[in-house]
């Protein structure tokens, strides 16, 4: 007995032997279906947006037209002018007045000399005099003073009232998602255009937003500063006492980031995300950034909204 188990110590376990260890596994095991990615994944919805414009892509290109680029960087001055040079002048001609037909003349004849009534004044009646009633003589009443009770509460101040504390846990208000105001300003179109920008709800939600103006003729992408200068404003003028500054250090590194994922866009025509850390002052630290294109003919990307978020 001692020799057997001293020859199995010495030996050890013999690996044929884990073969043969039967592990129970549940029927429902087998019928398990693969896990399920979250429908609100933002890769998900991106992929399925992206097949649809891939899907509705006109077969015959349009012939784009020329892009007129002052160099202003006026974001409110630009959509101006090209809303103006949209719309049609209309000549509005003065309105013709008619003539009123002269009155036929009225025989001396028949006119009627007009005679001056004066209307009968009557004699003012006089009011019947009243007999005034004299008060009864009454006796004044003695004031009883009554000390004042001290109150513990303190006295409110006039106008004012205390905020009263809701009960339970409060509910954290949430953002819109960018995508689905992306989404509403298509109005039924494949892209949205770069006028219909609302800077005022832009700045309220995503003031981390930047505008690059794509170039095709000349072959270069630029940032448009009056876009952030009006996100910037307008976010001020909603809440006075918000802190603008920005939790993302837009460096060299961040913006040629951004400017490539939006070249990526302006190709393909296509929205895209993307995700990279940059090195900070004691760590790293996680940025995404979401692509959404823009066109005012529904076929060239003129324009890339990109919403940069920090993780």
């Amino acid at each position: 007995m001692r020799e057997n188990t001293a020859k199995e110590l010495e030996t050890g376990l013999d690996a044929g032997s884990l073969s043969k260890i039967k592990v129970r596994r549940s029927k429902d095991a087998k019928n398990a279906s693969p896990k399920k990615v979250k429908s609100g994944d933002i890769t998900d919805r991106l992929q399925a947006l992206a097949d649809e414009l891939e899907a509705t892509k006109p077969a015959v290109a349009v012939a784009k037209p020329a892009f007129e680029d002052d160099n202003s960087g006026l974001f409110e001055t630009e959509k101006k002018r090209l809303a103006a040079k949209a719309q049609p002048k209309i000549t509005v001609s003065p309105p013709v007045t008619e003539e009123p037909p002269l009155a036929k003349p009225v025989p001396a004849s028949k006119k009627k000399a007009k005679v001056a009534v004066s209307p009968k004044v009557l004699p003012k009646e006089k009011p019947a005099a009243q007999k005034s009633k004299k008060p009864a003589s009454q006796k004044p009443r003695k004031a009883i003073l009554t000390p004042d009770v001290a109150s513990a509460v303190p006295p409110r101040r006039a106008n004012w009232a205390r905020p009263a504390a809701a009960p339970g846990w409060q509910k954290k208000v949430s953002s819109p998602d960018i995508l689905t105001y992306w989404m509403e300003l298509r109005n039924g179109n494949r892209y949205p255009t770069w006028q219909n920008l609302d800077t005022q709800k832009i700045g309220k939600f995503w003031p981390n937003c930047l505008l690059v103006h794509c170039d095709h003729g000349v072959g270069r992408l630029q940032l448009q500063t009056g876009f952030s200068n009006e996100l910037r404003r307008s976010a001020k003028q909603a809440d006075p006492l918000r802190d603008l500054s920005s939790d993302i250090d837009f460096t060299p590194m961040v913006v040629d980031w951004v400017l490539n994922l939006a070249r990526d866009v302006a190709n393909s025509g296509k929205p895209a995300h993307g995700t990279e850390y940059f090195p900070s002052a004691f760590d790293e630290f996680p940025l995404r950034v979401i692509a959404l294109p823009l066109s005012s003919d529904q076929i060239d990307i003129d324009h890339v909204l990109c919403y940069v978020q920090k993780l």
